[in-house]
């Protein structure tokens, strides 16, 4: 347990709203589908697709079980970090976390939640979703400068919590229209995404910051594609997906592949990263059961999941299962409670410390200095 602290976070989050289904920080999309509202463009349409050609990484087939890649898990509360250790027989390599971001104080200037994985407490790697500004913000003051200087206190703070190499994924899920620093003009907004890099580096040059999209939402609330908004390879370290089992749930494994491949999939967002040169990451995947549009208990997307990191273990920078039992989120549990128990065996099976002989994802992980 982190103690009093996080037990205090979790009333907090609670209380400001943090975890909804219409917007927040463990949440990819509403349920009520801002997603499904909008079927994927193919990827054959002009512009969808990267630039360059897209790299064959692997052979096909199924992956043989077991990690061979840094693995993680959510970490802010009430997700309990040590107890998804316990379950899984592993440490993990990186804590998916959300900074509060009801304004600048609480953006640039506070130390949760890096305080609650302190160095030494957890040797993890720390990736933090930030948004590129407040809900009182805009995307054209940042761009003229007037947010820099609390974009450079950001990066004192991660420095101050002994994490200046931390992953910050900027602006995440930029592609939806949930949180309120989606672009309304594309190149306005890539400006005050490249100040934004500009700043922090400026005070945490060991940094790396996260391109992140939302799987299967291949056009932006402006009508733009989802790759107009790529601020440009020397901002950017790692190019990631967000990807939930629905709108439409994998089902089948042609479902998936089908999926996978369009614009904003996690597929293509792998490909993408390889011709640009960068790692790739799943900071949050995971089952739905909120409603018709998930999967449900489904265990074929953990085996296809499983499948798309063996592929490309060479770039995967981390990826990271996003398990909640909230009724106002995905309920995508595995444990405490186990809301998708098949899923969760195969999980193990795949995912588990016992998976495959001599797996290992190779990197320092858990809580209490493992």
């Amino acid at each position: 347990m982190f103690g009093v602290a996080a037990a205090a976070m979790v009333i907090l989050l609670g209380a400001i709203g943090l975890v909804t289904l219409t917007g927040g920080p463990d949440s990819p999309r509403s349920a009520t589908g801002p997603a499904a509202s909008q079927a994927p463009v193919t990827a054959e349409e002009p512009g969808a697709q990267p630039a360059q050609p897209r790299p064959e990484p692997t052979p096909s087939g199924p992956a043989a079980p077991g990690v061979r890649w840094p693995s993680g898990a959510n970490g802010n509360p009430p997700l309990d970090i040590r107890a998804w250790e316990t379950w899984t027989g592993r440490p993990t390599n990186v804590a998916v976390v959300f900074t509060k971001r009801n304004d600048w104080s609480q953006i640039a200037y506070d130390n949760w939640p890096m305080s609650d994985y302190p160095p030494g407490l957890y040797n993890g790697q720390l990736s933090i979703a930030q948004p590129l500004f407040p809900r009182s913000g805009d995307e054209r003051t940042c761009a003229r400068g007037h947010y820099d200087a609390y974009w450079a206190a950001f990066g004192q703070t991660l420095t101050r919590n002994g994490r200046p190499d931390a992953i910050v994924r900027l602006g995440w899920e930029f592609n939806g229209n949930w949180f309120w620093w989606y672009p309304r003009d594309t190149a306005t907004w890539k400006t005050c995404f490249q100040r934004a890099v500009t700043q922090i580096r400026s005070t945490a040059p060991a940094v790396r910051i996260d391109f992140n999209v939302s799987a299967h939402r291949d056009r932006m609330p402006n009508g733009d594609d989802v790759w107009a908004a790529y601020p440009g390879d020397e901002f950017v370290n790692i190019v990631s997906s967000d990807a939930y089992d629905s709108y439409p749930p994998s089902r089948s494994a042609e479902t998936f592949d089908q999926q996978c491949d369009v614009p904003s999939g996690a597929c293509t967002v792998a490909a993408f990263a390889r011709a640009h040169g960068k790692q790739f990451a799943v900071p949050e995947w995971g089952l739905v059961r909120v409603d018709g549009n998930g999967g449900g208990d489904n265990p074929l997307f953990v085996e296809k999941m499983h499948d798309l990191f063996d592929r490309n273990r060479d770039i995967l920078a981390y990826e990271a299962y996003f398990s909640t039992a909230e009724t106002d989120n995905v309920r995508s549990s595995l444990i405490d409670p186990p809301l998708n128990p098949l899923a969760a065996q195969r999980y193990l099976e795949l995912f588990g410390a016992g998976a495959g002989a001599g797996a290992g994802a190779g990197g320092s992980g858990g809580p209490g200095g493992q």
